[in-house]
């Protein structure tokens, strides 16, 4: 589980749709300058959420997603989310590279 081991179901409920809710947000337009992920990149370094593990979690959620959907799992979908995925691996690299 990649959830805090002391959280309670709601929260982590919580921490689930806020998730669905960046990822969302991530793979919009993108013509604002508040991004959900940036910010909770932020907020998971004082969490002590080492960086890799906070991107995996997005990879977990694509995983399932596959492992439920089976078959009806296209190519495209699997090129959408290889990208999106890339694409906040970048997010947090920079974030990284601001920080140093």
């Amino acid at each position: 589980m990649m959830f805090r081991s002391e959280g309670s179901d709601p929260v982590k409920g919580s921490m689930l749709a806020l998730t669905i809710v960046a990822l969302l947000d991530f793979a919009g337009d993108r013509r604002g300058r508040f991004r959900l992920i940036e910010c909770e990149v932020c907020s998971h370094d004082a969490y002590g959420t080492p960086r890799d593990l906070f991107v995996e979690f997005f990879a977990v959620i694509a995983a399932t997603l596959r492992e439920l959907l089976g078959s009806d799992w296209s190519p495209e979908m699997d090129t959408a989310w290889r990208r999106l995925l890339a694409e906040i691996d970048g997010v947090v690299a920079e974030q990284n590279q601001s920080a140093g």
